[in-house]
């Protein structure tokens, strides 16, 4: 696999900046074991004047200031589940926002399944320095199914992983993309993938070595095929993965295109043919 595979020239927003379209750019499409070159799960995406993180693994708060986001401009987090490799930087990012250069930001939206209060709360009973400081903290604990989020409607959808665990699906005028967090095999997956423009979906290790609680890219073909996904985004890639042409695998299953995860890899959603 290329972990420095890229597609198209990121085009860099400031504030008060408008994207007309939708731009997705993988912060980490590793796992809780630690390589060189790929940091645990985080993505951003952009639409309208809205910044948006799926996950917020350890990490991937370097990886947004390399994509050119700096905290003032980070609008909100979905988090999938509340295992570590996809929600630690929150404690960094609580943290970083009490600093001065942040005073006065917009407020900072955290969403979750049940029981983000809870984690929140118990982080900050930990570490009292994370208590808000010159901004607002705002968190929701989803219990709708689908929901507005600035231009854009979020689905949220149980899926099999923890008691916990949620896809989202973002659908705004320009593209619509879906993003399965840690999986395995459900059909609530191929609900969550319907149509979208691009199903970014974990494939933790080659076909043949699944592991209980995730996919491989054969099966997360097989998902993608049955909800008639335009393109699939394998990712979550666990160090087995590594020598294995899991593009392969998966394109043999899957009649859209196959993409393979890496971080900083970005596309332009609304420019994909």
């Amino acid at each position: 696999m290329n972990a420095r595979h890229r597609l198209g020239a990121r085009r860099q927003w400031h504030r008060g900046d408008t994207l007309s379209g939708m731009q997705l750019t993988v912060l980490g499409s590793g796992t809780a074991i630690p390589v060189a070159d790929r940091f645990p799960a985080g993505y951003l995406l952009e639409f309208g004047d809205t910044k948006l993180m799926v996950d917020c693994g350890p990490g991937t708060l370097r990886r947004l200031a390399a994509a050119g986001v700096s905290l003032d401009r980070l609008d909100a987090v979905l988090l999938t589940h509340y295992h570590t490799d996809h929600c630690a930087d929150l404690a960094a990012l609580l943290f970083a926002l009490r600093s001065p250069h942040f005073e006065g930001r917009a407020p900072m939206r955290i969403f979750g399944a049940p029981g983000l209060e809870r984690l929140i709360g118990k982080l900050t009973e930990a570490w009292p320095w994370l208590a808000p400081r010159g901004y607002e903290l705002r968190l929701t604990e989803i219990t709708q199914r689908s929901f507005a989020l600035d231009t854009a409607n979020v689905v949220a959808i149980p899926i099999r992983h923890t008691a916990q665990s949620l896809g989202y699906r973002i659908e705004t005028d320009a593209g619509t993309v879906a993003f399965s967090g840690d999986a395995d095999e459900c059909d609530e997956l191929v609900e969550l993938a319907q149509d979208v423009d691009v199903f970014v979906c974990d494939a933790a290790t080659p076909d043949g070595q699944k592991l209980d609680g995730h996919l491989t890219p054969g099966l997360a073909a097989d998902h993608a095929e049955r909800a008639r996904s335009r393109r699939l985004m394998l990712t979550h890639f666990y160090p087995e993965c590594e020598g294995h042409d899991l593009r392969a695998m998966a394109s043999a299953r899957f009649q859209g295109e196959v993409l393979l995860a890496a971080d900083l890899m970005a596309m332009d959603v609304s420019q994909l043919p």
